[in-house]
């Protein structure tokens, strides 16, 4: 990880973000009209298989690009679910390095609206040291003048840290705002989370950009990343170098 001042509370907020991937990819579009059938049409249009990154900083630094795979089903209707594996790249192996996973399950509602549940697990390094972490996500969606928004809270608990700092942690406000043009996923997040222990409660300031294609191998985009370049028409072209 890159950071130096910090590293144990930066490292949990990282991956809080990657964990609002799932919820993000499984819903991400630019919408048409308000209606039921606008989002469910979009969900089946992703169903399938995504591979893509994440830029992200926390209060301002930057951090470590990250991996991601998805695969998206469309269960029905109004039920859509969806499996997310998350990744880093280890430079001493070279290789990928498997860091959690997320099931997801989001339901669209009569009134237009959707809602959706992340719980998953994983490994985050903390201070170079593995650590083991659990999530809860839980985020309302809706379309707000023409654009699908969210707004959402949960929570993060990460086991053996110091003063228990780890089992208490809030993501007390998510909002996110994406488009899908031309095959390519572009997702914009800001969150904000809260780690309390005794007396003592520090809220760190997450903000990360997500780009995804259709794929299979993720690992090809390390040292591929993807393209998004603009066409003559304003919209984004994604493709792997």
């Amino acid at each position: 990880m890159i950071f130096r001042k910090s590293r144990t509370i930066a490292g949990i907020s990282i991956f809080a973000a990657a964990l609002i991937l799932a919820l993000l990819i499984t819903t991400a579009a630019t919408a048409q009209d308000n209606s039921t059938n606008s989002i469910a049409d979009f969900f089946r249009s992703i169903s399938g298989q995504w591979i893509g990154t994440c830029d992200q900083s926390t209060n301002g630094e930057q951090a470590e690009t990250k991996y991601f795979s998805a695969t998206v089903k469309h269960d029905d209707d109004n039920t859509f679910t969806a499996k997310f594996d998350y990744f880093r790249y280890d430079t001493a192996q070279q290789s990928l390095i498997p860091i959690g996973s997320s099931d997801v399950v989001t339901t669209i509602a009569p009134d237009g609206t959707a809602k959706t549940q992340i719980i998953g697990s994983g490994v985050i390094l903390v201070d170079e040291k593995p650590k083991n972490q659990n999530h809860e996500l839980n985020e309302v969606l809706k379309i707000v003048d023409g654009c699908l928004t969210g707004e959402g809270t949960g929570k993060l608990s990460v086991s053996g840290m110091p003063l228990g700092l780890g089992k208490n942690g809030q993501v007390r406000k998510d909002t996110s705002a994406w488009s899908i043009n031309n095959g390519v996923l572009t997702i914009s997040q800001a969150l904000n989370v809260r780690f309390k222990a005794l007396i003592f409660s520090k809220s760190f300031d997450v903000e990360a950009k997500y780009t995804a294609i259709r794929g299979t191998d993720v690992a090809e985009l390390v040292n591929n990343p993807i393209k998004v370049a603009a066409s003559p028409a304003g919209s984004a072209a994604g493709q792997v170098n």
